[in-house]
């Protein structure tokens, strides 16, 4: 498949690999609001893709995302003061409390996909809704949104150069891409709170020693790409029920996931892809027997 390009996302499909790219490398992709919809753009259009089998999401240039662009921070604080100066004024004079429309205008709140309303939180929490898995390969900078929007993929491989942080808090904010949900189930809720109330800037031994990437890799891209194909080389039934269940024990009790696998195994089971899948298997193996 050609290459499919938005304003400041890019993507292409080769052999059921998805490449997305966030395409601003002179500005080490740092995230605007035109980022944010093209890359739930792009997510949607893989969302339900049965070309696709894996996604790989990146950055293009020397940095995955160095976070929100100084422009979109001052947009959002001006937005913020505006807000505030309204209700201070609306509750002088009874005219009325704070509406939803009020916060929409500074955090771009509206319908919900998925479980994200924000704007800034669909462009991460889209990764998780592509019913297939989603690599995120980084090298350089992950900081603030940038390293949030990691956080939406399934799995990270990271180069050794790699700068991560959540720093919302040294702007006086907190990490709002569904970074404060998403990071505690991957380093537990201590570590999560030390990484977003300190916004220490970590390198890739550290992540991987907290559980927040899975490879440390000379080229993420190139690695990220090798494992993408791995995995699309799989039936793709079972790549969407494995990583249906795995998120489904986060919010379910025992009973419902051990329920959800079995009806996921009667679903998979003696269908024409399974066959096949393990037709292709056996004959792997007896060439390697003879080999």
């Amino acid at each position: 498949m050609p290459e499919t390009t938005h304003s400041t996302v890019v993507y292409s499909i080769t052999e059921g690999i998805a490449h997305v790219e966030i395409d601003r490398a002179d500005k080490l992709n740092s995230l605007t609001r035109e980022v944010f919809e093209d890359l739930v753009e792009a997510g949607l259009a893989l969302k339900d893709s049965s070309e696709v089998k894996a996604v790989v999401l990146s950055g293009r240039g020397r940095a995955f995302s160095a976070g929100l662009d100084f422009t979109e921070l001052a947009r959002i604080a001006e937005a913020g003061a505006a807000t505030r100066s309204t209700s201070e004024e609306e509750a002088e004079t009874g005219s009325g409390a704070k509406s939803a429309d009020s916060v929409a205008s500074v955090v771009e709140v509206g319908t919900r996909l998925g479980s994200a309303r924000a704007l800034a939180q669909k462009a991460v929490h889209v990764w998780s809704l592509v019913e297939v898995p989603v690599i995120a390969a980084v090298r350089g900078a992950a900081l603030g949104g940038g390293l949030q929007i990691a956080l939406g993929a399934d799995m990270r491989v990271v180069g050794p150069d790699v700068k991560l942080s959540v720093m919302e808090t040294n702007w006086g904010i907190i990490p709002d891409m569904c970074g404060t949900q998403l990071l505690p189930r991957l380093v537990g809720p201590a570590q999560a709170k030390k990484l977003i109330v300190t916004a220490d800037t970590i390198g890739a031994e550290e992540a991987l020693r907290i559980g927040l990437v899975e490879e440390v890799v000379e080229d993420p891209i190139a690695r990220a790409l090798e494992l993408a194909g791995q995995i699309a080389g799989k039936s793709r039934s079972s790549l969407v029920w494995a990583k249906r269940l795995v998120d489904l024990s986060y919010e379910s009790d025992l009973s419902a996931g051990f329920d959800a696998e079995q009806e996921a195994l009667a679903q998979l089971l003696g269908t024409d892809e399974q066959k096949q899948v393990v037709a292709e298997r056996l004959a792997m193996m007896k060439a390697r027997a003879k080999g």
